[in-house]
């Protein structure tokens, strides 16, 4: 197998991933509700939204630059080239699966945030549905699915993919940011959005897990913290 493809055919969610799920949805589903049920139907944002929202000011100078370049990564284009660039990307290492994680999850993401908690909670910021933050759904949905890839990638060391994940963890806290200290949202509908892809994002690998098993059950090997691929002398 060349090295470029030394990755398919192994499961996106090691045994040690696969334990983590249900913690980390039931989190992500507690977030939302618990949000929700703070934003729902309200326009202005409460007193410890305006608390947050203080201590990261991004309005004037160079502040402001940053924060509107950092902040437009969630605009359609930019996700959209992030899109097409990533499923390249994993389709060349992860095969199928990667692909379809790629093409599933930040679409299930964006879903769940626009068109289904949007209209349910209501909460509005300048005339238009804010809960939760759709820029924030794109890019930490986009983050999360690298995470997932890197996180099982057999040909990266753990230090490599431990720094990666902790770098895409920045951006996706940075964007949020720059989206308070903007004036574009609240803490509450960035905290929101955290919540959907910690919900959404590792039940999508899960499943694609799951179908690429079935279709090809042969192929299948572990991830990096499975047995079966510490014990592959080609992927040491």
């Amino acid at each position: 197998m060349a090295n470029g493809r030394a990755g398919v055919g192994i499961r996106l969610m090691s045994a040690r991933a696969r334990r983590m799920v249900g913690p980390v949805v039931g989190v992500g589903i507690v977030v939302i509700g618990v949000l929700a049920v703070h934003a729902a139907g309200r326009s202005s944002p409460g007193r410890t939204d305006r608390a947050l929202a203080a201590l990261v000011p991004m309005h004037h100078g160079s502040s402001a630059a940053v924060g509107d370049a950092l902040a437009a990564l969630g605009d359609p284009v930019p996700v959209a080239v992030l899109l097409v660039l990533g499923a390249g990307a994993a389709w060349w290492t992860r095969g199928g699966r990667g692909l379809a994680l790629v093409l599933v999850a930040p679409a299930a993401a964006m879903v769940t945030t626009s068109l289904v908690l949007k209209p349910i909670v209501g909460r509005t910021r300048g005339n238009e549905l804010a809960f939760p933050s759709g820029h924030t759904t794109a890019v930490a949905a986009l983050a999360a699915v690298a995470a997932v890839l890197v996180v099982s990638a057999v040909s990266l060391r753990a230090r490599t993919r431990a720094g990666t994940v902790v770098g895409l963890g920045v951006l996706v806290l940075a964007v949020g940011v720059s989206l308070v200290g903007r004036d574009v949202h609240d803490p509450s509908d960035v905290l929101g959005a955290l919540g959907v892809v910690a919900a959404v994002v590792p039940l999508a690998a899960l499943a694609v897990d799951a179908f690429a098993d079935l279709a090809e059950p042969e192929r299948t090997m572990g991830g990096p913290d499975d047995e079966a691929t510490r014990r592959l002398p080609a992927l040491r």
